[in-house]
């Protein structure tokens, strides 16, 4: 709903600044034409001051400049001065129609408009009137008489005019809106629905027709891909959980058979030493068929999370304590920062206990020479996020490699294997940290260590 409205606001806006836009723009064209239409050419006005200042009395007739002459000739128009007795003085290029004597009503009659349908203009002259005409249908000359209280108001009126076209514009906007968001509308329910997920239909008609045929074919494709996808995961995590389950048994027993052997004192030691191997290789495999089940559950959302509220620092104890108790080769050390005891979160302990494990063992299996380990626990800056840090100072990771290392081994955007473990360790990590609605950060370059940087939101108790 927010998007319709949102979108016949914008509709209504850009209407009505079209429209005030036209107004403007109309304005200075009509102004424009009006303005050129009146002075296309010489005024009149102009025309007949040349020829009242260029008409000169010399002795018993009248002379006539030749700029006068010449504008005249240029508009061919006409002039002539009457005296005060209504008798033509003198002329130039008078039609032969027009008389040569006016009485004082003819001269009223003809001085605002026309003379025998000659447009004609008058300006007073020493010795009487002077008239400039010019050729028929050359000149329009209306009258136009406005009482002054409707002047004063004009600036009124126009203001109203303006706000009366805004509101007829708001008005139009408004219903030709409201019938295109009524069209719009399905469409943009069928959009969302999509992005969602959700499987939709848009009823075919109107001019929007296409579209909802596109929305309704898309969503049926993405409803046939989703139950594809759906099935092939539930297979995949079934296949998983299945061999999961079917390897327990016979790992227990070959490692139960082979801690016997390497306990019992009366077979040779090179057999005892097979054995011991042999324990030690179902271990690992134990743990990548566990590591295995857990990412698979995780990648698929299917694995439930315990959550309570768990202190870093315990766990933080807990891993080194754990590292420490069972031989901790004497190449490696581990050392603790705890900047405040009380920073919590809320989370599946097991899980994250998994993770930091991961983290140290990562640590471990990749600096076969030894290295220091530390485990740090602070606060972001704005009090709303935590760190647990684990980092090393052995021999690194090319920066370039880091992004490649959260994702699972089988991926397709991994064009080598790891070399040393399964290549499960990170990537159960990063899916950790996304089941708590958190990130895992990696930093490292060749020869200044590795830091994995697990963040997590931090707990406010109520």
């Amino acid at each position: 709903m927010d998007g319709v409205v949102h979108i016949l606001r914008r509709f209504i806006g850009v209407t009505i600044l079209i429209c005030i836009l036209l107004f403007i723009f109309n304005f200075i064209m009509l102004g424009s034409f009006v303005f050129n239409g009146m002075n296309e050419k010489q005024s009149p006005k102009k025309i007949l001051e040349n020829v009242v200042l260029n008409l000169e009395h010399k002795g018993k007739s009248y002379v006539l400049g030749k700029p006068a002459k010449k504008l005249l000739a240029q508009n061919h128009a006409w002039s002539m001065l009457i005296d005060n007795t209504g008798k033509v003085k003198w002329n130039y290029n008078l039609p032969k129609e027009i008389p040569l004597s006016y009485t004082l009503i003819d001269v009223a009659k003809f001085s605002r408009n026309y003379l025998m349908d000659y447009p004609v203009f008058v300006w007073k002259h020493n010795d009487g009137l002077v008239v400039v005409g010019y050729p028929k249908k050359s000149y329009a000359k209306y009258q136009f008489y406005f009482p002054i209280s409707w002047i004063s108001s004009l600036p009124m009126r126009i203001v109203t005019l303006f706000v009366s076209n805004i509101v007829l514009a708001l008005f139009l906007s408004i219903l030709i809106g409201t019938k295109l968001i009524k069209s719009v509308k399905p469409l943009i329910a069928g959009v969302h629905a999509l992005s969602k997920e959700e499987p939709t239909y848009v009823e075919v008609k109107g001019i929007f027709s296409d579209l909802a045929e596109s929305i309704n074919h898309t969503s049926d494709i993405l409803q046939e891909k989703n139950t594809a996808l759906k099935a092939r995961d539930e297979a995949r995590s079934n296949w998983i959980a299945g061999i999961s389950h079917d390897i327990r048994t016979p790992l227990s027993i070959v490692l139960g058979y082979a801690s016997e052997l390497e306990e019992n004192m009366a077979i040779p030691v090179e057999q005892r030493q097979q054995a011991g191997i042999i324990r030690k290789q179902a271990q690992k495999l134990r743990s990548l068929v566990s590591d295995l089940n857990l990412v698979s559950m995780l990648e698929y959302e299917m694995q439930p999370l315990n959550l309570k509220p768990v202190r870093l620092s315990v766990l933080a104890r807990k891993v080194a304590s754990e590292f420490l108790n069972n031989g901790l080769d004497e190449r490696f050390t581990i050392t603790l920062d705890i900047s405040d005891e009380n920073i919590k979160v809320k989370a599946d302990e097991k899980l994250l206990l998994i993770a930091i494990n991961n983290l140290v063992q990562n640590s471990i299996i990749h600096n076969p020479n030894g290295c220091k380990i530390l485990l740090k626990t602070c606060i972001s800056s704005d009090n709303l996020t935590c760190y647990f840090i684990v980092s090393d100072n052995g021999k690194g990771v090319p920066r370039d490699k880091l992004s490649k290392l959260t994702e699972l081994p089988y991926s397709s955007n991994k064009k080598h294997s790891f070399r040393n473990g399964h290549g499960l360790g990170l990537p159960m990590v990063a899916r950790i940290c996304q089941a708590h609605h958190g990130q895992l950060v990696l930093e490292s370059e060749i020869g200044k260590g590795m830091k994995a940087i697990i963040q997590l939101p931090l707990y406010f108790e109520d």
